[in-house]
């Protein structure tokens, strides 16, 4: 309990002292939270606190659109109908943990948009960056010291290695393709953050953060913000590099590190016998729990042949058939929803999603910066048969919705700009107007 009440009054000194800053103030909860998560190995009070503090930093939307108020609505009658007739305790964890990143991104991107305490300089960025890394390092070191150099950066069987980084890709791409990070600056960065992520050796984070540094590093082998100057000899250095590498680690190793590293010896495990209880179970289960899902709060024990179905699906293993008797949250991002809410939840979370990349689409122009944002929302998409995107995306969804509203800001500057200089055409050597 002690170490929730430091990560409170953290946070609440953070948002106080940076009050008109508030990307420090994301760095600092966020720091909090992640050190508070490593100290007391559990996961869902201190994202809850996490959470809270969030939506107290952005505040509440100031704009409105018909599909983001229909996505919200969609949440918060379920939150209503889990709260009143069904279990609060599993109503409250499935809202913060699978659908609490989409509060978090549709009140970041709905917000003031000329907002000027998210106004933010390169050494604010700066100060997220090496911050956010610095704390992963240092969690990593402190996992490594208490199970052994190598082991799984997890705490309390929770993966906490990459949390932050995943959210910094987008931090560190936008940064370059700005021109406020050098590229020696930027390669550190991305070096790091691909280090902790193979190390944090969960495969969903992995995906999330190789599309959009994928862009990052093809805009720095192309040398675009530097115009070009240096690419035939960065080009050079990567491939060779490369061969380097793939000699190394499939010549000589025969890719036994890299298979031991990237877990891809493992198969689905237990998650196959989630999948098979939901799928059985959705089939059974009446038209209205198909359409509408058991809610957040709620289970399957009601279901004709519930326990018969858990039998299969545990494959006759005793741990997996108690498992199955209580469980109502699965690794599978697409199975929880269906199971909570049903087809009509599966499609919100499309519209969801939708939404976002038409945000990214809609703005004119700054084609790598979307390219960049557009590939980061893909692999959260991909990732969501791995469940951990769901868990901890709240800050990396936070920072895209951020960059899609400087995207925004950036369009309105240049339309003002370009207003400026037709109407000085116009009237000649006359005062400027704008």
């Amino acid at each position: 309990m002690i170490f929730y009440l430091f990560q409170s009054l953290i946070s609440i000194t953070a948002l106080w002292h940076y009050r008109d800053n508030r990307i420090r103030y994301l760095t600092i909860t966020t720091v909090a939270y992640f050190m508070s998560y490593f100290a007391t190995g559990e996961f869902d009070i201190s994202l809850s606190l996490y959470f809270a503090f969030l939506v107290l930093g952005i505040g509440l939307p100031r704009n409105i659109e018909i599909s983001s108020l229909l996505v919200v609505s969609w949440i918060v009658l379920y939150t209503i109908v889990g709260v009143v007739f069904q279990d609060l305790f599993a109503t409250a964890t499935a809202l913060i943990t699978r659908f609490g990143y989409i509060i978090i991104f549709l009140f970041m991107l709905l917000g003031k948009r000329t907002d000027e305490l998210w106004k933010a300089d390169v050494k604010d960025y700066r100060f997220l960056v090496r911050t956010g890394l610095i704390t992963e390092l240092a969690i990593v070191a402190l996992v490594w010291m208490q199970n052994g150099i190598g082991s799984r950066v997890v705490s309390g069987n929770q993966p906490i290695g990459a949390g932050i980084v995943i959210g910094l890709a987008a931090v560190i791409g936008w940064c370059y393709l700005k021109k406020m990070f050098t590229g020696a600056e930027t390669v550190v960065y991305c070096l790091i953050s691909a280090l902790v992520t193979v190390l944090s050796g969960t495969r969903g984070y992995m995906v999330i953060i190789a599309l959009p540094m994928a862009v990052v590093m093809l805009a720095y082998l192309l040398d675009l913000p530097e115009n070009g100057k240096n690419a035939l000899i960065r080009i050079g250095l990567c491939c060779l590099i490369g061969a380097a590498a793939i000699i190394c680690l499939f010549v000589v190793d025969r890719g036994e590190t890299v298979i031991q590293v990237l877990r891809l010896d493992e198969g689905l495990g237990y998650r196959e016998n989630e999948n098979l209880f939901v799928k059985e179970i959705m089939r059974r289960a009446p038209w209205y729990n198909q359409l509408f899902g058991f809610g957040f709060g709620g289970n399957a024990s009601k279901v004709n042949g519930f326990l018969e179905v858990v039998q299969q699906a545990s494959w006759n293993r005793e741990f997996m058939f108690s498992r199955l008797l209580t469980r109502t949250i699965f690794h599978n991002y697409w199975y929880t929803v269906q199971f909570k809410t049903g087809i009509l939840g599966v499609g919100m979370i499309i519209l969801f999603y939708g939404l976002m990349i038409r945000k990214i689409l809609c703005v004119k122009g700054q084609s790598w910066g979307k390219w960049m944002l557009g590939m980061m929302v893909t692999g959260n998409i991909v990732s969501l048969t791995f469940h951990i995107t769901a868990t901890c995306s709240i800050f990396e969804m936070l920072l895209v919705a951020f960059f899609i509203r400087q995207m925004q800001n950036e369009q309105i500057e240049i339309k003002g700009e370009k207003k400026c200089e037709e109407r000085i055409s116009q009237y000649g050597t006359f005062r400027k107007f704008c």
